[in-house]
């Protein structure tokens, strides 16, 4: 996927901007997290019978200006869900691997970790998270990472913003180099939440322009 190189990101920070629309999008096929790879038994045997992570694809396009990079994310979801009362919010994440090759399916590995940038409905501010296998999520270290929600006609739209620089365990995004993107997706509707969610199964390649 190209990551354009534009004036400035801030052009693109609302999830409707026009000028998304002028990039191509790429389509992410997305599977429910294997239910195997959960790390607790007692949510392995509740949703052994019950459909989870069901979308199939999300949309992605992304623009940077040497500082900072912009990611626009967008999914069908028939009901939002905020999370208000007792129920679960939607939420989203993006993930970007630290060093090595990290096995995305398996969340990575303490030698080859991977990062969050994360968002829900219920939350005003997004997070960095931290990632070295299944279960082993902690705080991240900080990239200035924003998220800018939109629901309109049945999709979510989510700008995700951070700095290409990265220290310590953290992703770092280099102008005309390559990284590689994964997306998660979670159904508030349907109770979905931590591990119970939908994936891409595979790494997208991100092609940053000079």
């Amino acid at each position: 996927m190209r990551v354009q190189n534009v004036k400035s990101i801030a052009d693109y920070a609302e999830p409707q901007s026009a000028r998304w629309g002028a990039l191509e999008a790429t389509d992410v096929e997305m599977v429910p997290a294997p239910l195997g790879l959960q790390p607790n038994e007692y949510v392995q045997v509740s949703w052994e019978d019950r459909p989870y992570g069901l979308l199939e694809q999300a949309s992605l396009r992304a623009v940077h200006d040497g500082a900072k990079i912009a990611v626009q994310l967008s999914w069908a979801d028939a009901q939002p869900s905020t999370g208000a009362g007792e129920g679960f919010p939607d939420g989203a994440a993006l993930a970007f691997p630290v060093r090595g090759e990290p096995e995305l399916m398996l969340m990575g590995s303490p030698e080859a970790p991977m990062q969050f940038v994360q968002w829900q409905a219920s939350k005003k501010e997004a997070r960095s998270v931290l990632a070295k296998g299944i279960g082993s999520s902690l705080p991240g270290a900080p990239v200035g990472e924003t998220a800018n929600a939109s629901w309109s006609g049945g999709r979510w739209t989510v700008v995700f913003t951070r700095s290409l620089a990265g220290s310590g365990e953290s992703a770092s995004l280099v102008p005309g180099g390559t990284s590689q993107i994964g997306v998660a997706v979670w159904n508030g509707s349907n109770e979905e939440r931590a591990g119970i969610k939908a994936v891409s199964p595979d790494w997208t390649a991100l092609s940053l322009d000079p």
